[in-house]
């Protein structure tokens, strides 16, 4: 009877041995499993030294992150950009203290050149028009949020990003799985993506729906519309959305089904052609009465011949060009196309400046800038290499809370913003985040002017290539007008654009 009596309230009375007793249970239980299995020759030999070892492995990038990679080491965005991004996001103070930490001598270092002579006063920045042509041209702000769909990110993040857009007065791009309700409920000026798959906009074939098209893109709150070519994470690969991020609500925006992984095919089924590509602009332009751009990711430089050529056959050509560097991306993407396909987005960017001056389209067509375009320093490089505006996804993640847990494309985002779990959403505030999301937006501004005063000028018009260079070796730095000239049909234009 004592036994008995015993064991019924020995977990009351030694709760700490009850823990360890089930943890031992626990661990000979999984050590049992794995040595019976089959599929991992590890794990069949060793079971409880594999065990140890995939936990030490799922432990490895915390680890890295938090405790031995320096502040300059971490990819995508190092640790030193992250922080002054938080601090800016709360308006705190981001200065820092005793010189950079950054190795300017390292061979592909960018840095710009300063004036003797700097502006006091730099005026706020004009916003750029965007389609003067067209029945509703539009005002984009110098900085803007790039593509993220709600799917890859959850409504809570969609609606921070879109609100805190709404009170900056700046654009949000939609991303590619359409406009959601979270987006307008946010008030921002909206850009809706189009990407291969016509998520919103699609029958059920998976081809273009005008009568859907014309019906959302009547909306108000959207501006403009961008055609998807490529992106800079996965450039000849449509986008991922895996099935454990599909709820019916995404399913019924997006029209797809749910349950199933989500990848958009690679191209566009309307057009085989840079001349097709071109009338389906047109024809986009047509039902939306609003401005229309592409975006790209660059990959064999030639396509920009047949672009301008086919823009000069048929009169038609886009508003402005999105220039997506291979560096970019947010969500899910193969790791060889990750890693190896695309140009970089300032040597893309120039390239493709070069191409419009050459066919005569420059003043026709605006230049977006999209990769790594993080603080006010990277926007002036951005611009000065031609852009006359730019966009970032990562930026504005990591001003709502982002830790780059790198967890984007698993559902277990644990700071809630790249997951569907309303569990892990609800500590993502949109009241709060917003403004932060503002407060962000206004800090890389501040910044950019800054720089734009140290530079002498007072209008980012002003910036041009000679003001940004690149290192190549000890006392071997060139001016990007040095590497990559303007062409000979923007020196022959008289006063147009910044000459070297």
């Amino acid at each position: 009877m004592d036994f008995l009596l015993t064991a019924l309230y020995y977990p009351f009375i030694e709760p700490f041995n009850s823990v360890l007793i089930v943890l031992v249970a626990v661990f000979v239980g999984m050590a049992v499993r794995d040595f019976l299995q089959k599929q991992n020759a590890i794990k069949r030999n060793f079971p409880l030294a594999a065990l140890g070892r995939y936990i030490i492995s799922s432990l490895g990038p915390p680890l890295r992150q938090y405790l031995f990679a320096n502040d300059q080491e971490e990819r995508p965005v190092p640790r030193y950009i992250r922080n002054w991004i938080y601090a800016s996001s709360e308006n705190k103070d981001a200065t820092v203290p005793f010189g950079t930490q950054l190795d300017i001598h390292k061979p592909g270092t960018v840095l710009m050149r300063h004036s003797f002579n700097p502006t006091e006063k730099v005026p706020d920045p004009e916003r750029v028009l965007v389609g003067p042509d067209t029945p509703n041209p539009y005002e984009a702000a110098l900085f803007n949020i790039s593509a993220m769909s709600f799917g890859s990110l959850g409504q809570n993040a969609i609606l921070s990003l879109s609100s805190g857009a709404g009170k900056g007065g700046f654009y949000h791009n939609s991303g590619e799985g359409g406009v959601s309700p979270y987006h307008l409920k946010g008030g921002a000026d909206l850009v809706w993506q189009l990407g291969t798959a016509k998520f919103g906009a699609r029958k059920p074939d998976g081809s273009f729906d005008p009568d859907a098209f014309r019906e959302k893109a009547s909306h108000a709150n959207v501006k403009m519309i961008e055609i998807k070519l490529s992106q800079g994470a996965k450039p000849g690969k449509g986008g991922i959305l895996p099935k454990e991020k599909i709820t019916p609500e995404i399913a019924r925006i997006r029209l797809v089904e749910a349950g199933k992984d989500v990848i958009s095919p690679p191209k566009h089924r309307e057009w085989d052609d840079a001349e097709g590509l071109c009338k389906f602009i047109g024809e986009v332009r047509e039902l939306a009465q609003k401005p229309v751009g592409i975006k790209f990711c660059l990959g064999d430089p030639r396509y920009l011949d047949e672009l301008c050529q086919a823009i000069q056959r048929t009169g038609i050509a886009p508003d402005y060009i999105a220039v997506d560097g291979a560096e970019g991306g947010t969500g899910a993407a193969p790791l060889a196309h990750s890693n190896l396909l695309g140009y970089p987005m300032l040597d893309a960017l120039m390239m493709t400046e070069n191409k419009l001056y050459e066919y005569g389209l420059r003043e026709r067509v605006k230049l977006c800038a999209s990769g790594k375009v993080w603080t006010g320093g990277s926007l002036a490089v951005a611009l000065a290499c031609g852009a006359d505006f730019a966009a970032s996804a990562r930026g504005f993640m990591l001003s709502i809370g982002c830790i780059q847990a790198l967890h984007c494309n698993t559902n277990f985002c644990p700071s809630g913003v790249a997951t569907q779990n309303k569990w892990l959403q609800r500590g993502l505030v949109p009241e709060v985040h917003a403004d932060r999301v503002a407060n962000y937006h206004k800090a890389v501004i501040k910044e950019f002017k800054a720089i734009l005063g140290s530079c002498g000028y007072t209008q980012p018009s002003q910036l041009a290539r000679r003001d940004v260079m690149r290192v190549f070796n000890w006392h071997d730095i060139r001016s990007m007008h040095d590497l990559m000239p303007y062409s000979k049909r923007m020196e022959e234009l008289d006063g147009a654009g910044p000459v070297a």
